[in-house]
């Protein structure tokens, strides 16, 4: 089995930092209000700084999570393949699909404004119809847009994942392991 993880960006520290900052004004914000009370100054930082608080504290646990917590964004099996839950949600809410459910597979890039245009590679797990209509999977708007009218299984988006720019794993490397286990259709749309 293969696991898929992304790497800590200079983008996850520095958006860590930003929310740190953003926290400690915040708290700046709260402290002052209190210290002002019964001014009605005090009572609008405090109104200000402790939603604050609790925002951009919940951002930076968050944040920080996921950049620790290691969790895989693709894993390819024996048994089929899985898009874990982001973290902090449990892993009960991962999306699994065996092989005798994969119709085919697509791959193609996803353009992101991560500071400036990026683009990602991302792979789609297409199920076949039945599997696709039993976990409520709507079409995808931007597998539909790469019109893959001849391709087998549902458009959904539901069992796909987008392979960070630092993974510890190649996209070829997944896509060679897909061909491996599961012997399904691969299309390759990054042309496209």
């Amino acid at each position: 089995m293969i696991a898929v993880r992304a790497r800590t960006s200079r983008q996850d520290l520095t958006s860590a930092a930003g929310t740190l900052v953003l926290l400690l004004v915040s708290v700046a914000f709260a402290v002052s209000g209190a210290l002002s009370l019964p001014a009605v100054g005090g009572v609008v930082a405090l109104v200000v700084g402790v939603p604050g608080i609790a925002l951009f504290g919940a951002r930076l646990v968050a944040t920080a999570g996921r950049a620790v917590s290691g969790r895989p964004v693709l894993e390819v099996g024996e048994h089929g393949v899985c898009v874990p839950a982001a973290w902090p949600w449990s892993r009960a809410r991962d999306r699994r699909l065996s092989w005798p459910e994969v119709a085919s597979v697509v791959v193609w890039n996803e353009t992101l404004p991560r500071g400036r245009m990026r683009s990602f590679p991302r792979v789609a797990f297409l199920p076949v119809g039945e599997r696709a209509a039993e976990a409520g999977a709507e079409p995808g708007v931007e597998l539909l847009a790469l019109r893959l009218e001849d391709v087998p299984g549902t458009a959904t988006l539901h069992w796909s994942a987008a392979l960070p720019p630092r993974a510890t794993v190649s996209l070829e490397t997944v896509l060679e392991e897909v061909r491996r286990l599961g012997g399904v259709r691969i299309v390759d749309a990054r042309s496209r």
